[in-house]
Parts: C-alpha cells; sequence; structure tokens
C-alpha cells in the first residue's frame, strides 16, 4: 500500500540575510538552467554544412580567446 504524501508551505526567511540567501541561490539554479551570455536574434543562413562548420569553429575560437584573455 502506498504511503500518503504530505505536502505542506515553504517556511517564510525571516531575516533580510536570509532573503538575501534565497535570491542568490535561485541566481544560480537560474544561470545553470539558462545561461545568460547566449546570443540572441541572430540568424546565419550558411549554403553547406561546411560554411556552417567553419563558422561555427570561428566563433569558438574567439570565444575561446575571451575567456582565455581574462
Amino acid at each position: 500500500m502506498n504511503a500518503i504524501k504530505i505536502v505542506s508551505r515553504r517556511k517564510q526567511p525571516k531575516t533580510p540575510a536570509k532573503f538575501h540567501a534565497l535570491g542568490a541561490q535561485l541566481d544560480r539554479e537560474a544561470e545553470a538552467i539558462a545561461p545568460s551570455q547566449r546570443e540572441r536574434g541572430f540568424v546565419f543562413k550558411a549554403r553547406s554544412w561546411d560554411e556552417l562548420e567553419q563558422w561555427q569553429m570561428s566563433r569558438f575560437k574567439a570565444r575561446h580567446r575571451r575567456t582565455r584573455s581574462r
């Protein structure tokens, strides 16, 4: 026989420090799910798979250079 599942409400944080800690945790979770560094609104139309691969590699190399220079 299945046990009864009890669902209750989450206790609200009482202090501002706890609110900030909860907000920081939610920000980290949101960043892990949908990184903010994602480019939006740009479409590249390649004429062939080779052209697409060359374009992707050039972007990858440029991004890699930017992250290494920091």
